[in-house]
């Protein structure tokens, strides 16, 4: 599955790809056919994405909720962050994103851009009906970029919670 925005390309990584993503990444760069930086996942990151990554080889046929989502800056043809979703829709009809951007593509509005195109992808889905994102209260950065999309504050705990219904 491919995304495309004015200035991004948005990769749902297959999970030969996934698998790289984890363990190697630049071997996942090479298949990608993008810029080779070899930045590696930190143990902390890899630990995170082998559970999902698990999940998705036991529930093939909704990868597309479990594996990383990598966004492509089409000017430097170079990975500059990741989106994904915490599993499939629940019965509710929600869905969770995560993502994170470098440090130096911050507040240059990518992470809007690629926020846009995944909920309107995700809203072409029928049994969806809301998407969700938790953000640290200090994480104003992405609290503006949730603001940016439409997204609401509905709940405080330690941290805010998001949310964008779907509007038919």
């Amino acid at each position: 599955m491919k995304l495309e925005s004015d200035r991004l390309i948005i990769i749902a990584l297959d999970l030969k790809n996934f698998k790289l993503y984890i363990e190697n990444t630049a071997a996942l760069e090479k298949n990608l056919g993008v810029k080779v930086t070899g930045k590696k996942l930190n143990l902390e990151m890899k630990e995170i994405f082998r559970k999902p990554y698990q999940k998705a080889l036991k529930d093939k046929q909704n990868y597309l909720w479990y594996t990383n989502w990598q966004i492509i800056l089409k000017e430097e043809n170079r990975i500059i962050g990741g989106i994904t979703f915490k599993g499939p829709v629940n019965t509710e009809g929600e869905v969770e994103v995560g993502y994170g951007i470098e440090q130096k593509y911050q507040n240059k509005g990518y992470m809007t851009e690629t926020l846009k195109s995944i909920i309107k992808w995700t809203f072409k889905h029928d049994k969806i009906k809301s998407i969700v994102a938790e953000t640290n209260k200090d994480n104003k950065a992405s609290q503006r970029v949730l603001e940016k999309v439409g997204m609401k504050k509905y709940k405080e705990e330690k941290t805010y919670w998001y949310k964008i219904d779907k509007t038919n």
